[in-house]
Formats: C-alpha cells, sequence, structure tokens
C-alpha cells in the first residue's frame, strides 16, 4: 500500500455556498387567497405575472405557496 500526504486546510472557505431555506407553510391558492384577503384569480395573476414565488408538487401539480413569501410580497420586499 502506498501513503499519499494529505495536505491539511487551514483557511475557512472565502466564499461560502448561500443558505436557501426550505418553505415552512405552504399554502393552497385558497388559503393564501383568504390570508390576503385577495380572489383566486388575483393570486393567480400575482404568480403568473407579478413574480410571487410558488412551487408546484410533481403529483398532481397542485400550486403551493410559501405564506413567508406571500407575506413579502404583500409588504412590497423584494423577493
Amino acid at each position: 500500500m502506498i501513503k499519499v500526504p494529505r495536505k491539511k486546510t487551514t483557511t475557512p472557505l472565502q466564499n461560502p455556498a448561500p443558505v436557501i431555506a426550505m418553505p415552512v407553510e405552504l399554502l393552497t391558492v385558497r388559503q393564501a387567497a383568504t390570508f390576503a384577503q385577495a380572489s383566486q384569480p388575483t393570486i393567480r395573476r400575482w404568480i403568473r405575472a407579478e413574480g410571487l414565488p410558488a412551487y408546484r408538487s410533481k403529483e398532481k401539480g397542485r400550486v403551493r405557496i410559501d405564506k413567508a413569501d406571500l407575506v413579502k410580497f404583500l409588504r412590497g420586499d423584494v423577493i
């Protein structure tokens, strides 16, 4: 067996990868509409045209909205 010396790294990573938060509470379009006091077509329009992030399930293709993203969107924060 040949032994190869390994180098030890003592410096921390210069640019660590950004942490991406996973959705905590997913809402249906109906639940999001109730929470935002808007209609379901309005929620769908926000997703399609105004950049409200949404997730589509692989199994049945149903749309889900992260509650935290919806709150940021309603405040006018950049998502």
